[in-house]
């Protein structure tokens, strides 16, 4: 769902998701780091590697300043879960949460 949305809105998508997932793919066929080294460090020494992905990390990694953030989820977890859609999966809830959330991210370049 996600490709599609980002294929209408932007004509050079299809090539940047297509980037985006051999990065993805990358990286999940590394070993994973030990528990005790830091994330942060891994992803500035690999950005060149995976720069869709560190840009990512250093966005979920990094401790939010204010809870504004959390505020605006809420906020739009609200327009998502109402009363008129009160049946919708929290897997399916949490999809459309976080394509709400990155597509911006995508949309940028």
């Amino acid at each position: 769902m996600f490709d599609e949305i980002l294929q209408e809105n932007n004509p050079f998508a299809r090539q940047r998701t297509s980037s985006t997932a051999q990065q993805l793919d990358g990286y999940l066929s590394e070993v994973p780091i030990p528990r005790s080294n830091n994330p942060l460090q891994f992803w500035r020494t690999n950005q060149g590697r995976f720069p869709d992905l560190a840009q990512m990390a250093r966005r979920y990694l990094s401790a939010p300043c204010t809870s504004t953030d959390s505020e605006r989820l809420f906020s739009a977890a609200s327009h998502v879960i109402d009363e008129k859609r009160n049946r919708l999966s929290c897997e399916k809830a949490e999809k459309l949460l976080f394509i709400k959330r990155n597509l911006p991210l995508f949309l940028k370049k």
